[in-house]
């Protein structure tokens, strides 16, 4: 190979560049361990959203705000179709997450699909449906953000193995 017909000689100025090499590969392998998890620390806060959630289940925003103003924001839309938004944003989700999971591509941001399941306890809590849906809307965004973790996970840990095999090489 070309690499065996090449001569090393050490100085210190390589002792030093193989120093910081090893410093930035030590840098990023930490970087993409802690990327490994943001898909738990998005369960974590969708489990404490739903604690909220769970505690505030019996009220609706029609029972907070006066009746004056909620005249002037107007009708709530009906429950049955915060219910079909919530099945058809829920179905999709897993379509992209296991499409990514699948392909192998970089997985979608951990932020938007809790954000997207917290708006669902505030979507029921506005239209006054959050104490008979709680669990749906529980166990639909406890799926997906499970998923999304495994997505997650599985991409930064392949993403290491490859790096930790470039630097053994």
């Amino acid at each position: 190979m070309l690499r065996d017909n090449i001569r090393v000689e050490t100085t210190d100025d390589m002792v030093y560049r193989r120093d910081v090499s090893v410093h930035q590969d030590e840098k990023q392998l930490t970087d993409l361990y802690g990327r490994s998890y943001m898909g738990l620390c998005g369960i974590g806060i969708y489990l404490a959203v739903s604690l909220i959630a769970f505690h505030f289940r019996e009220q609706s925003l029609a029972e907070v705000l006066p009746p004056d103003l909620m005249h002037k924001l107007g009708v709530v839309p009906p429950v049955f179709m915060a219910v079909g938004l919530m099945w058809v944003s829920t179905l999709s989700a897993l379509t992209v997450i296991i499409g990514r999971l699948y392909n192998k591509t970089p997985p979608s941001g951990t932020a938007s699909h809790v954000a997207f399941r917290i708006g669902f306890f505030l979507l029921f809590f506005v239209i006054g449906g959050l104490a008979q849906y709680i669990n749906e809307i529980f166990i639909s965004g406890l799926v997906v953000l499970t998923l999304q973790h495994y997505n997650v996970y599985d991409y930064y840990m392949l993403k290491i193995e490859k790096k930790l095999i470039i630097i053994q090489n």
